[in-house]
């Protein structure tokens, strides 16, 4: 403490008073200055002294205050605490100088007795030791968050452990003590041992090495102790810390020095291993992150070869199918060639045979009515041919494109008996039963193409239903619309087979054992379509089938 009086028994009196007194078992020791200015030399020299005992008059009569004034202001030391102490109450009166000086006591020299004098100085040094602390405090978070903030730029976990244990000891040593950190490591075997990763000078030497060759027996143990309870200690002036995260475990830090470190400071430093715990966990991110990039970038390189390699092969399997197209687009053109040379030589053959199975027919009834039969049978097959001709060559033209639709006004009544007509004359023994209901009399759409829609239904009736059944050709008015239906009694279609019915080529089960190329339905569709109308069917099995074909009054001009 310091002692600023004029008057040397002043100073002999407070070292007397002073020598049976301790505070927190430090003795005192006082330092005497016995004016202003030389108090000011020995304040410039210890900044630290905790509480300074001032005369007001010494050199001059406000000598004291104007010290405290340069205390304060000059020396900026807001820590030391000043307590006045006068002869002379009268020359700077109590109140006026506690409100104008930051002072924290004023004492009369008279009633300083020896206990007063202990009192006054232990509340004095009680308020600088607080204020100490919170300054330190300060400090020490202020390089907390330095420390925390330099630890986050590494970025590997090496160089973050490094940088740790030497911001460590800068946080409440000043860089005076020796930091070392300590991790479980895998051993060769299997096994784990704790394991010197990072140290700062003279136990540099110990990185690498196991914790029981670094340090003492107590200290190691208290290393060990910290991995299994997952809590920092004190033990024999050290300071044994421990910094947990998610993603990186556990990692023990111990730091030694000379003097024990208080609980202020053991407070400090976990809360430096809890703000730096998170950087363990984004130096282990970055790492991964660094690690899934490189591996990212193989898989790219990869990746890219790979589909460079494809881009290769379709380029060759587009050049193949280019040429397969080619060649199929030519055999298109062949087969339409062959079809419209197939029409226009089988037609005129099939209509003399035709011809010349009616005439025989005509005097069969005369002659031998038991060639009825076998000239029904050849009226049928030709007309299946000639059926079978038209169906191709209409599906290549709707394929193609190149069938146009011709409407004309039509008579309803008279396109059905013309349809149903060559099948009457085929099929003698077939009864076709045709019920006109409420159907408009006169329709437009394109005859040629209705009639071969008419003719692949009731064919597909014919071959599905047997001989004894008969086959029913409806026709109803729906609105704006016009109905065809035609119904038959025979195998009938399995469900899940009828939403494919009107696919090209396809054939049901229930086809088995009947001729017939798979196009008829297709074509119907795309002739009813191109009519601006819709097909469907309804059919259950042995119960027979019903095709409904709905058509608009007036088909779509070309």
């Amino acid at each position: 403490m310091l002692v600023v009086d004029d008057d040397p028994q002043v100073h002999a009196m407070t070292v007397v008073l002073l020598r049976d007194f301790e505070f927190e078992g430090r003795p005192f020791e006082v330092v005497s200055a016995h004016s202003a200015a030389e108090a000011k030399a020995v304040l410039t020299e210890r900044p630290d002294l905790p509480v300074a005992l001032l005369d007001v008059v010494m050199e001059t009569e406000d000598a004291g205050l104007q010290l405290v004034r340069h205390i304060r202001e000059d020396l900026g030391n807001r820590r030391i605490r000043i307590v006045l102490r006068t002869g002379q109450p009268g020359q700077a009166p109590e109140r006026d100088v506690v409100v104008s000086y930051d002072i924290n006591d004023y004492k009369s020299k008279s009633d300083l007795t020896a206990q007063r004098l202990y009192t006054s100085l232990v509340s004095a040094l009680r308020a600088w030791r607080d204020i100490v602390t919170i300054e330190r405090n300060r400090q020490g978070l202020e390089r907390v968050l330095a420390a925390a903030s330099s630890l986050f730029e590494a970025r590997s976990m090496h160089s973050f452990v490094e940088r740790l244990v030497q911001q460590l000891v800068q946080v409440v040593d000043h860089g005076n003590a020796t930091a070392l950190a300590f991790r479980r490591v895998e051993r060769g075997d299997g096994r784990e041992e704790t394991t010197a990763v990072a140290a700062t000078g003279r136990a540099g030497q110990s990185v690498g090495s196991p914790v029981w060759q670094v340090l003492p027996a107590a200290r190691a143990a208290a290393v060990e102790q910290a991995f299994v309870t997952q809590a920092g200690t004190g033990i024999d002036g050290c300071c044994v810390l421990v910094v947990r995260t998610r993603e990186h475990g556990t990692t023990v830090l111990l730091l030694e020095r000379q003097e024990p470190y208080t609980a202020d400071e053991n407070r400090l430093l976990e809360l430096f291993c809890d703000r730096v715990a998170i950087g363990f966990d984004n130096v282990c991110l970055y790492e991964e992150l660094v690690g899934l990039n490189r591996s990212l970038e193989k898989r790219v390189e990869e990746r890219t070869l790979e589909l460079e390699e494809n881009q290769r092969a379709l380029v060759k399997a587009k050049e193949r199918v280019e040429r397969a197209l080619e060649r199929e687009l030519a055999a298109r053109d062949q087969q339409r060639q062959f079809l419209s040379m197939v029409s226009h030589e089988f037609r005129t053959p099939l209509a003399i045979i035709d011809s010349a199975a009616q005439l025989l027919a005509l005097r069969a009834e005369q002659i031998g009515p038991d060639m009825l039969e076998r000239l029904s049978v050849i009226r049928g097959s030709v007309l299946r041919l000639t059926g079978l001709i038209d169906a191709h060559l209409t599906s290549e033209r709707l394929q193609s494109r190149t069938l146009m639709l011709e409407p004309v006004d039509l008579d309803l009544q008279t396109l059905i008996r013309s349809a149903v007509q060559p099948f009457r004359i085929a099929y003698p023994g077939r009864d076709f039963v045709v019920e006109p209901g409420d159907a408009p009399r006169r329709i437009t759409a394109d005859g040629h193409l209705m009639g071969l829609v008419l003719s692949n239904l009731l064919n597909n009736a014919i071959k599905y239903s047997d001989p004894g059944t008969p086959i029913t050709i409806r026709t109803a008015r729906d609105g704006g619309m016009v109905v065809l239906e035609v119904q038959d009694w025979g195998r009938g279609i399995p469900e899940p087979e009828i939403p494919r019915l009107f696919e090209r080529f396809y054939r049901g089960s229930s086809a088995a054992g009947v001729s017939g190329s798979g196009i008829g339905l297709h074509t119907v569709q795309q002739i009813v379509q191109m009519h601006g109308g819709s097909v469907d069917a309804e059919s259950e099995v042995g119960e027979g089938s019903s095709f409904r074909v709905v058509l608009p009054l007036e088909a779509p001009s070309r």
